[in-house]
């Protein structure tokens, strides 16, 4: 988890190189959740641990290489991940809602971007704890 919540937290300094960005990549290759099983991905909980690891792993390749291939694979995969949620929670908006900050973050105002991604940051923690709970 560790690597996780310090990978996320130092990714947000992007004017300054990501200390072992490829060792990071190495170990959060190593989650389960990024693991094959014969069995798939069956439940909410394992399907939206995916998608954060995945998202994890393409944007710290984007970071540490500067390539936009993945930094394009990064906002796919968090794209899917909100287009699932919304299917599944009624009138979430998630997925409008990541279409705009990949738009906000191409403008080069952090500040701003900050703020919106603290907010939407909340709203899906919601929004899937939400789905946990049914």
């Amino acid at each position: 988890m560790d690597l996780f919540v310090e990978s996320v937290r130092d990714l947000w300094f992007a004017d300054r190189p990501l200390a072992n960005a490829a060792e990071r990549v190495r170990r959060l290759e190593r989650f389960p959740e990024l693991q094959p099983n014969e069995e798939g991905i069956t439940d909410v909980a394992d399907t939206y641990a995916f998608f954060a690891a995945l998202c994890l792993r393409y944007a710290l390749l984007a970071h540490g290489s500067g390539n936009a291939d993945d930094a394009v694979s990064c906002g796919h995969a968090a794209l899917t991940a909100m287009g699932m949620l919304d299917q599944n929670v009624a009138g979430a908006g998630l997925l409008a809602d990541e279409q705009r900050l990949q738009s906000l973050s191409l403008s080069g105002d952090a500040a701003d971007l900050w703020d919106a991604s603290v907010t939407a940051g909340r709203e899906r923690l919601r929004a899937v704890v939400g789905r946990l709970l049914r």
